[in-house]
């Protein structure tokens, strides 16, 4: 077949010589290590967030550690766990360690457009751009959730394969790649469960490219070798969920809304469609729309440009698949179930590094164009508009939106004093958790001083309970009884320290943070239930004579 190892691996045309000149590793390097100086300056001395309910809750787990939890593996536990081990337990040392994830996923992205495009380092600048501008990953780069490391491990995984089938399409041995890629799979598996899309969807790409591609016996080896270092890796989350009768699945059906999960389904949606089309606009809202629109035209690029069967077709077709199987599937979910706009986020991931590829085309063309303006200005009376390409534009506008986003993300408390966008941001979950925690100290004190006891604590949510845990003096135990009031089951039911049947804690008075008296009545025994108001609703319970059913 004529062109077929250009096909392959060949670099498309269209290369725009001269065009960012500038733009080449060591730029690269420079903007993403400068970027990660500034927010760790940020974090240390400027930040005013306090702990939100996710970053507290995945604390509370680092001080119970395990080989996983009820709802994610225990990645993101171990992960503070060794942070304010060394670090002590600020905030900021809390989320040095996703900001340092964030730093190495633009770098790993730019060394995968660059291998993508056969050495091209001006599209691995353009590709990192894009990640440190889009408002999701700017948001994972400064609150320490599972995403951060997950994404991280996702574009690493991308990265490794797309070397090792470069390597099995030369003849060369690849089994070390191939484990590679299983180690970082697992690990990313420990921290989020929707890794296993990927090693899907390097199958799916692998079947597409049979005839390209050859399945033979090197490439079976290279794959069963990723399975069992995967399984190895990520063997902590089975050994956990065996020993406590599967919780996770049961949690992730119920997340996902489907049958057999740990709340009722949401499959039987009444008006299809609906959640998909709030999706897409999750996701356009969440990456900026100039982000979104890069990564849409990227696609489509892509898609017309394999049709006429130019060169870097396999790079290409990687891409494509590692992105869209990730966004079809919650997309098919997203039919009849609503999707958090956080899941499907590692997909864009491969179309950024699209975008950038098809970037010096644009170019290419508006040379072309400025050409023919300036010629026809010269004969044209009164001239002709000067001509824009929309791609270029968009990049422009996708580094100002991430610049505005950055700003309102870093200075939250700023802008909620402003007279329009102020009422949008969120700022109890910024900077509520304190109030609240002294609020819960103060009924503390006065219900141990009129009873002569220490009272106990216990919060209606998970991501409340864990705030006070984090936030109130000493750090103490904090109980959760979402599960007894009619809620999901959290960790905070298999930790052995937080047990409400707990013999020590009978006849003595708690405050109970969350609900109203009557649902603290339903859900356990009491002497009296009396309200304190407020928000969130603080109340007193007296006399405690433990849960009225199992959990």
């Amino acid at each position: 077949m004529a062109n077929t190892e250009e096909d392959l691996r060949g670099r498309d045309a269209g290369a725009a010589p001269g065009w960012l000149s500038w733009a080449n590793w060591r730029t690269t390097v420079a903007l993403v290590l400068g970027l990660l100086l500034l927010r760790v300056i940020y974090l240390i001395w400027l930040s005013p967030w306090q702990l939100v309910q996710d970053e507290a809750h995945y604390w509370d787990w680092s001080r119970h550690l395990a080989l996983s939890y009820y709802s994610k593996g225990p990645g993101v536990a171990w992960t503070i766990w060794l942070s304010t081990e060394l670090l002590g337990h600020a905030e900021w040392a809390i989320r040095l360690p996703t900001a340092v994830f964030s730093a190495l996923s633009a770098l790993v992205l730019a060394r995968l457009a660059i291998d993508a495009s056969r050495g091209d380092e001006r599209l691995g600048f353009l590709a990192a751009t894009g990640f440190c501008v889009a408002g999701i990953y700017q948001l994972e780069a400064q609150v320490m959730t599972i995403d951060g490391p997950f994404v991280t491990c996702w574009i690493l995984a991308i990265w490794l394969g797309w070397r090792a089938f470069e390597a099995h399409r030369r003849g060369a041995l690849s089994w070390g790649l191939w484990a590679l890629v299983g180690a970082v799979l697992g690990v990313g598996f420990l921290y989020k469960y929707t890794i296993v899309l990927l090693p899907l969807s390097l199958l799916l790409f692998a079947f597409l490219l049979r005839h390209r591609l050859p399945w033979d016996r090197r490439l079976t080896m290279g794959a069963l070798l990723a399975a069992v270092v995967f399984l190895a890796v990520s063997s902590p989350v089975v050994i956990w969920n065996a020993q406590h009768d599967w919780p996770t699945l049961r949690h992730t059906l119920g997340h996902l809304g489907a049958p057999g999960g740990d709340k009722p389904t949401q499959w039987a949606h009444p008006r299809p469609f609906v959640p998909l089309l709030e999706l897409v606009a999750a996701e356009i809202g969440v990456l900026g729309p100039p982000v979104f629109a890069l990564c849409a035209l990227g696609v489509v690029w892509a898609v017309r440009a394999n049709r006429r069967r130019r060169p870097g077709m396999m790079a290409r077709t990687y891409l494509l698949v590692t992105g869209l199987f990730v966004l079809g599937f919650f997309g098919a979910i997203g039919v009849m179930s609503r999707i958090e706009a956080n899941w499907p986020i590692s997909g864009f991931a491969s179309l950024l590094v699209l975008a950038a590829m098809s970037t010096p085309e644009a170019v290419t063309s508006m040379r072309r164009r400025l050409a023919g303006w300036r010629h026809r200005t010269g004969v044209v009376p009164g001239g002709l508009p000067r001509p824009r390409v929309a791609r270029l534009i968009l990049w422009k506008w996708a580094v100002g939106w991430g610049i505005a986003t950055q700003l309102i993300v870093f200075f939250p408390t700023a802008v909620a004093r402003l007279p329009v966008a102020g009422p949008l941001v969120p700022l109890g979950r910024i900077v509520g958790a304190r109030p609240m925690a002294e609020r819960v100290q103060q009924a503390e004190a006065a219900v141990g001083a009129a009873t002569g006891q220490r009272p106990f604590i216990i919060c209606g949510s998970a991501g409340r309970a864990s705030q006070l845990a984090y936030y109130l003096p000493g750090q103490p135990t904090i109980y959760e009884a979402g599960s007894y009031l009619g809620g999901r089951p959290s960790a905070y039911d298999f930790f052995p320290g937080t047990d409400l049947h707990d013999p020590a804690l009978l006849g003595r008075p708690a405050v109970l943070v969350m609900d109203v008296p009557a649902r603290w009545e339903i859900g356990f025994r009491w002497d009296r239930v009396e309200s304190l108001g407020g928000n969130p609703p603080i109340n007193v319970g007296y006399g405690y004579r433990g849960p009225r059913g199992a959990a």
